[in-house]
């Protein structure tokens, strides 16, 4: 029974680095992409973030918003 909870964690970690790879690659073509789907894919992975991780995101758009 491990093993098997073992390899679905396996499958749904490499499903989810597979969609991260498709968004990367989707950031490199971003003249194809409209921005509300941009947003979307944001909202869902911040969604997903701990309190440390979206204070980091926060610190990386305060540095991008002084910089503009």
């Amino acid at each position: 029974m491990n093993n098997d909870i073992d390899s679905i964690d396996k499958k749904i970690k490499k499903v989810a680095n597979d969609n991260l790879d498709g968004l990367e690659n989707s950031l490199n073509h971003m003249k194809f992409m409209d921005l509300e789907e941009f947003q979307i894919e944001a909202k869902e992975m911040i969604d997903d973030c701990s309190k440390d991780e979206i204070k980091q995101v926060l610190q990386l758009l305060i540095k991008i918003a002084r910089k503009g």
